[in-house]
């Protein structure tokens, strides 16, 4: 299974922050912004290699506080000495670590999203498999056969590893306990919880309790699409006005010019 990947843009210059790191010790001086890193780069790509990965995203924050830093420097230099770029690569230099943490969360919220609209077709598949006679470890295997060879969603990516885990006779409620971990998601944690109250009872009790769940899944889901469409709808905004303004502009340009004339 291919490691999960921070998709680092500035390692040219990672040496420079780690060397930066080591000398001040930055990390241990500020315990609670790392943890606070630490914490979202675990939600987003568990937690191999985490230390590493902790560590150069912090010196990536730090490599590119600085080289905001620089540009806006040498754009004062150039302006024959102008402090007000200086302000303005300070304050960029400040604002870098948080506006990469912002888009540490943006993308936990697209990936929980992701799960959130794909977790009631798995259950769904999953009740349709032990209807049919199946057992929950063959289902949650039959799940993944389906998606072999293809791209993988975050939510069949922490599935493949639970069904890894399954294959190699782990415990069942040791991979729920796993999954739910991974995941870090309230909607999973239902999933969870409803797999392993009911696991043992079996039978149509089994069923029926997740049937009940899926039906509470699915309203999660909805809700969802309703709040993307809502945000796409958001940012359609901005360019209706543009177009609008530059349609006023061509009908209205002739008459002001006739006017003029």
């Amino acid at each position: 299974m291919a490691e999960n990947v921070y998709p680092f843009k500035l390692t040219f210059l990672h040496p420079a922050g780690l060397l930066l790191l080591d000398q001040t010790n930055l990390m241990e001086k500020l315990p609670d912004f790392t943890l606070r890193v630490h914490h979202k780069l675990i939600v987003l790509y568990g937690r191999t290699n985490m230390l590493n990965r902790c560590k150069l995203f912090v010196a990536e924050q730090i490599t590119a506080g600085y080289l905001c830093l620089l540009l806006f420097s040498l754009f004062g230099v150039l302006a024959d000495g102008d402090v007000t770029f200086i302000g303005l690569g300070l304050l960029g230099a400040l604002a870098t670590p948080f506006l990469l943490i912002k888009e540490l969360e943006a993308q936990i919220r697209r990936k929980q999203r992701l799960m959130i609209m794909e977790l009631p077709e798995v259950l769904n598949t999953i009740i349709l498999l032990v209807n049919a006679g199946e057992t929950v470890n063959r289902s949650w295997i039959r799940c993944m056969d389906a998606k072999r060879g293809e791209e993988l969603s975050p939510l069949f990516k922490e599935l493949d590893i639970a069904v890894h885990e399954l294959e190699m006779n782990i415990s069942f409620a040791k991979v729920m306990e796993d999954f739910n971990k991974r995941c870090a998601l309230h909607e999973v944690s239902l999933f969870t919880s409803s797999l392993m109250l009911n696991y043992k009872r079996g039978g149509k009790d089994f069923v029926l309790a997740l049937q009940n769940l899926s039906q509470e899944l699915w309203q999660r889901r909805k809700s969802v699409s309703r709040t993307l469409g809502e945000e796409a709808s958001s940012k359609l905004v901005f360019p209706m006005v543009l177009i609008f303004a530059v349609v006023m502009i061509i009908v209205g340009a002739p008459a002001l010019l006739m006017m003029n004339q």
